[in-house]
């Protein structure tokens, strides 16, 4: 033994230079020694033996090309068909958190039933082949048991959910959420853009309201600097006009950027211009769509005896957008709506509700096939963040679906407040918080965590007395659905993430009323939590900054 140590230590690469005919003959005398009955077979360049070990159907395969060789634990588990997401969503969990074995699973159609199996590399050398043989497989096992554990859990939890796709459920729910956290923390907030096409045209007028909240306004001169200088009068002309048109034309850029000086009134006051500059900028493109950068600067208005200092009047205003040039044409658009909607429906009346999109869900149950286009229209878009048009279409089905409100079946009712909740969104991050509150009223008592969260961002963001109450109120709720005894600790961990949420906005509720102290006390034990940790960093930082100017 001891020669064969100090061999090792003068050759430390002999294993990597086992080859196939050397790895079988020791896999071979291993299954001997362990008394395994063994069925060889050559598959392509590879060697395969099939074994069985205490009740478990094993398989090892010899690649030609590599030292190591590839444990397979076979049928360690199954499923009914019905639950092959479920069997999905538990694999891709435990290959995220795994560092060695890997979970597959494979459909055995005669039975109807989903198969899954776990596999593992192995480096094998002669002196302690069987002990590493045997001990991979015992702990196969116990992997075994751990899987069939947690897929029980998933399938108990998709039954109480009523859920057939539990992973997609929670991507989509991971959206949400990476939605309202990107939210949540944003203080200067942008305003992503709205699509546009030949025939829809995203004009200064749609700009305005969107974006500013000035549906009102009344354009004086419009000044367009390109590689020349136009200047527009003509009131109707400028609100009509195409913020893409100095950009592109034929549906190709032609240049990459220019610069709009828009004069302008409210007819609340007359009497006083008011001036807005906008940058448009070339931006990257594919296949179907051009797409350009708007940048706006609401100019602030000098203080004055009726206009006293850091009223909005006086503060710089600015927005800026992602504005998408469709290359599609509206029948093209169209068509795809049809496509989608039909197939809908085919999969609701095969029964084959797990196969449906996250548009398609959503269109699904409603009857007004132009509700349900703008439904799935404003879904997409809101999905890829381009809130400036997604209003558009999200209240053109608001007001369908409200004014026969009454007349809804209980899907069609979950879709107007899905539909509610995207434009409470979609407004809060334009910064146009009243129509925010607006929509998002209607989602108050439907215990959904995403329209509570949004509720509270929409309150916080626009500085509304009630926050902090509303804040407080909801953390009592949860208190009080736990044991007293048990403190916040008992709270389920899906609501855990819930209750940080709320603290992190009751903090930086408390820092914006400059109650400092009661701020730091709820910052304080976040720093050694990853999840909250550079928030708490950060307004700790700024709670410091604040006490030093007031010295």
């Amino acid at each position: 033994m001891i020669d064969k140590i100090k061999d090792f230590f003068r050759h430390p690469l002999q294993l990597s230079r086992q080859d196939q005919v050397e790895n079988r003959r020791i896999v071979s005398k291993a299954l001997k020694s362990l008394n395994c009955e063994c069925e060889w077979r050559d598959e392509k360049e590879d060697q395969i033996v099939r074994f069985d070990f205490q009740n478990g159907h094993f398989g090892i395969r010899i690649p030609k090309l590599r030292p190591q060789v590839e444990l397979s634990f076979l049928f360690m588990a199954e499923a009914e068909m019905t639950d092959i997401n479920i069997v999905r969503q538990v694999c891709n969990q435990f290959n995220l958190s795994s560092d060695g074995p890997r979970f597959s699973y494979t459909v055995n159609e005669e039975k109807n039933i989903v198969d899954t199996h776990l596999l593992v590399n192995l480096l094998l050398d002669e002196d302690r082949v069987k002990d590493i043989l045997s001990g991979a497989m015992t702990d196969m096992f116990g992997w075994q048991n751990v899987f069939v554990r947690r897929l029980q859990e998933a399938k108990e939890e998709a039954r109480k959910s009523r859920l057939t796709d539990m992973e997609r459920t929670v991507k989509e729910l991971s959206r949400e959420f990476f939605l309202l956290r990107e939210q949540e923390v944003s203080h200067q907030t942008v305003a992503p853009g709205w699509r546009q096409n030949e025939s829809v045209a995203a004009t200064l007028a749609q700009w305005m309201d969107k974006a500013f909240g000035m549906d009102g306004f009344v354009p004086s001169e419009l000044t367009v600097i390109t590689d020349k200088v136009d200047t527009l009068t003509d009131r109707d002309g400028i609100a009509a006009y195409d913020l893409s048109a100095p950009l592109i034309a034929d549906g190709a850029f032609v240049r990459q950027k220019a610069l709009l000086d828009l004069v302008f009134f409210l007819p609340s006051a007359p009497d006083t211009r008011r001036r807005i500059t906008i940058s448009l900028q070339q931006a990257d493109g594919c296949e179907d769509v051009l797409y350009y950068q708007v940048a706006a600067i609401l100019l602030p208005l000098p203080a004055a005896a009726d206009r006293p200092m850091r009223v909005t009047e006086t503060l710089p205003q600015s927005r800026s957008a992602l504005v998408a040039y469709d290359l599609r044409s509206g029948k093209q658009l169209h068509d795809e709506f049809v496509y989608m909607w039909k197939e809908a429906k085919g999969k609701m009346a095969n029964g084959d509700e797990k196969g449906l999109s996250d548009e398609q869900r959503l269109i699904a149950g409603i009857i007004s096939q132009q509700t349900a286009r703008f439904v799935y229209r404003g879904k997409r878009l809101y999905q890829q963040k381009r809130y400036l048009e997604a209003v558009v279409s999200l209240e053109n089905a608001f007001h369908q679906l409200h004014d026969g409100f009454q007349q809804l079946d209980s899907s069609e009712r979950e879709v107007f407040f899905e539909v509610c909740y995207m434009l409470g969104f979609c407004y809060n991050d334009l910064r146009q918080f009243e129509r925010s509150f607006f929509y998002l009223s209607f989602t108050l008592g439907l215990n959904r965590i995403t329209y509570a969260e949004e509720y509270v961002n929409c309150l916080v963001n626009m500085g509304d007395f009630r926050s902090l109450m509303c804040i407080e109120g909801i953390i009592a709720e949860l208190r009080h659905a736990t044991n007293d005894d048990e403190g916040e600790e008992a709270v389920d961990p899906k609501l855990r993430q819930f209750l940080q949420f709320l603290y992190r906005r009751k903090a930086y509720v408390l820092v914006e009323m400059r109650r400092l102290d009661e701020a730091e006390t709820i910052l304080r034990p976040m720093l050694n939590d990853p999840d909250n940790g550079d928030f708490a960093l950060t307004e700790l930082a700024y709670i410091q900054q604040l006490r030093d100017g007031k010295k």
